[in-house]
């Protein structure tokens, strides 16, 4: 007659040894909370400062090296569209950079020092007032200053 042997586990507790599923089941658990706590690390801890370009009092244009004399550059400073003209070496105009009677991109003509719109054939001097169209609406002025060898423009 052959003798019932004792099980592992009723002689020793610590005898217990965990099976492959159980090993996956605790690299799991491991997995989910450190993702969750990696969340957690960085939703706290942001990378940098926030910035949001509506709210800023100024915006970069352009470095003055970079804008020649006689040029302009559209900007969009969140939902506006700024017309930066530079006419002299340190003679600089913004102004809206679209035309108020219809939302056209306006246009700045080297040649007459005008600025323009291509949809009405508008034209506007650079104070933002009518020269010749059919419309009396000034464009709006932005003010411009210059910090560091670079353009900015203000908020009005």
């Amino acid at each position: 007659m052959v003798e019932p042997t004792a099980s592992p586990l009723a002689t020793d507790p610590l005898a217990w040894r965990p099976a492959f599923g159980e090993y996956v089941l605790a690299g799991s658990v491991a997995l989910l909370l450190l993702g969750a706590l990696s969340a957690v690390v960085l939703y706290l801890i942001p990378s940098g400062p926030l910035q949001l370009e509506e709210l800023q009092p100024a915006y970069q244009v352009a470095p003055e090296a970079n804008f020649p004399v006689n040029s302009s550059r559209i900007v969009n400073w969140g939902d506006q569209v700024i017309l930066v003209v530079r006419t002299g070496d340190q003679s600089y105009s913004a102004l809206q950079g679209t035309a108020p009677t219809d939302g056209c991109i306006l246009n700045w003509n080297e040649t007459s020092l005008r600025i323009v719109s291509p949809c009405t054939h508008l034209v506007y001097d650079l104070r933002g007032n009518v020269v010749r169209g059919l419309s009396t609406i000034p464009l709006q002025h932005y003010p411009v200053f210059i910090r560091d060898g670079v353009v900015y423009v203000a908020r009005p």
